[in-house]
C-alpha cells in the first residue's frame, strides 16, 4: 500500500493558473514535500547588471 501524496497534481495546477491569471509570464514553483508547501517565486529570471559581466569574455 502507497502513502497518499503530499502535493496533488491538482495542486500544482492551481498554482500554474494562479501564475497566469495574476499575469506573469514567469515564476519558479517550489514544493517542499515534508512540510506539504508549494512556494511560488514570481519575478524576472536575469537580474539587470551595470554593465557587461567580464566572465562573458572568451
Amino acid at each position: 500500500m502507497t502513502a497518499p501524496a503530499r502535493i496533488t497534481q491538482a495542486d500544482m495546477d492551481r498554482a500554474a493558473k494562479a501564475v497566469r491569471a495574476g499575469g506573469f509570464e514567469r515564476a519558479r514553483i517550489v514544493m517542499d514535500l515534508e512540510k506539504r508547501r508549494i512556494e511560488v517565486i514570481i519575478g524576472d529570471a536575469v537580474a539587470e547588471s551595470d554593465g557587461p559581466n567580464p566572465f562573458d569574455e572568451d
